[in-house]
């Protein structure tokens, strides 16, 4: 969707843009359409999240049971409680440290 915003921004036509966005990734046409009428939508580009990966720790279980109650959800919510919390901390830790 990035791509499609970019080049409307550039003055191309949405037409060229769905022809360009299909080859360019190898969508379909109108898949390629869905993107420019998206793109076209927004005022500015989506924010690109950071990629993530796996980081195991060792916890009391009864520590596990307070996060999992804490971040109430399925198992992406107890991620994001997460490194909620560890931003939260290190930002703590940067001020008084």
């Amino acid at each position: 969707m990035n791509q499609a915003f970019q080049l409307l921004n550039r003055g191309n036509p949405p037409a060229e843009v769905v022809a360009r966005l299909a080859e360019s990734l190898g969508v379909s046409a109108r898949q390629a359409a869905r993107y420019v009428q998206a793109a076209q939508h927004q005022s500015q580009p989506q924010a690109v999240p950071e990629a993530t990966e796996a980081f195991t720790v060792k916890l009391p279980k009864s520590l596990i049971e307070r996060v999992r109650r804490a971040a109430g959800g399925p198992k992406g919510a107890i991620s994001q409680w997460v490194a909620v919390a560890f931003e939260s901390q290190l930002s703590r830790s940067r001020r008084h440290g």
